[in-house]
């Protein structure tokens, strides 16, 4: 096993944005990339040149034999065609590990090498790349690891040497995992996309740029400040946590009569929102179900086709 005082020689297979971001990382941190290898070889060539590696190449054939570490950093489709390319080989696969970095696979995903002896593993940076992140993006970074217990072993010295947070992993927990990780990023992106749609729809004469996501930006930033302190529940403010019914239903119909699409999204997030407040002891039980009651008749309604909710006075 390498570690970070007796760097051993790696390759990257696969030179897309987390390729890039975990060649540079492992470069700037002293682990010296042998080979890159990619799909195309330019790209291959591209990040070659960028980590100093003397080998770029896009055939597994060309894997260096000094290499002991291998990461597929390749698309979730293609791990187990990458993998079985490799498999074929001849390389000394008992004395080197793989790792593959998809948060929703498993290393099974990885079974031809593993059946000619390699160590293998998912590592998963719980953080999203792009082919210009800086080298110290995997700084604090949760690294999820899962598989076979040398190769994990491993991946905790290379996640802390990376300086990032390895966590072990089952193989049962890695979708819901995932499924987090998911929301927590591209859920997160979705909700902002539709932020700034109902900005756009509020009719507001000033000019979208006044009113979007930088209008947010310090409420988004002192609410997860709140949430890391107080975690959601204690976090949680707002007129469903204060069991408004009335401005609840003033949203609904807003929305109904601007936005309709968004009616499902608002009653689904809301819904979950009450769930939140009764953990919390914001809400008692009478407040709550008034709240499922308004909230369920708009959903109701917009299953329905009927898009006028019905006003509480």
């Amino acid at each position: 096993m390498s570690t970070s005082s007796d760097p051993a020689p790696v390759t990257i297979v696969g030179a897309g944005a987390l390729g890039t971001a975990l060649a540079r990382a492992l470069t700037a941190t002293g682990h010296p990339v042998e080979a890159v290898l990619s799909r195309t070889a330019t790209s291959a060539q591209a990040l070659a040149e960028t980590v100093g590696a003397p080998v770029a190449a896009s055939s597994e054939e060309a894997l260096p034999a000094s290499v002991r570490l291998v990461w597929i950093c390749v698309p979730d489709d293609a791990i187990a065609s990458v993998a079985a390319a490799l498999a074929e080989v001849n390389h000394p696969w008992p004395d080197t590990i793989v790792a593959h970095t998809s948060g929703a696979q498993t290393a099974a995903a990885l079974a031809p090498l593993a059946e000619r002896g390699a160590a293998t593993m998912s590592f998963h940076p719980l953080q999203t790349f792009t082919e210009d992140t800086a080298p110290d993006a995997f700084e604090g970074t949760v690294i999820g690891l899962e598989g076979d217990n040398r190769a994990v072993a491993a991946g905790e010295v290379w996640a802390q040497s990376l300086g990032a947070r390895p966590v072990q992993l089952t193989p049962e927990a890695k979708t819901l995992y995932h499924a987090a990780a998911a929301l927590a990023s591209n859920g997160l992106v979705a909700l902002l996309a539709v932020v700034e749609e109902i900005f756009a729809a509020s009719g507001s004469e000033t000019d979208a740029s006044d009113l979007g996501l930088d209008a947010v930006e310090p409420l988004l930033r002192q609410t997860f400040q709140n949430v890391q302190r107080s975690h959601a529940e204690g976090a949680l403010t707002g007129p469903v946590a204060r069991g408004d019914e009335e401005t609840v239903q003033s949203h609904l119909e807003a929305l109904t009569a601007e936005t309709p699409h968004l009616v499902p999204l608002y009653t689904a997030l809301s819904t979950e929102l009450v769930r939140v407040a009764v953990r919390g002891g914001h809400l008692n039980a009478t407040q709550a179900e008034a709240l499922l009651a308004t909230l369920r008749e708009a959903a109701d309604a917009d299953a329905n086709g009927d898009t006028s909710p019905t006003p509480l006075h």
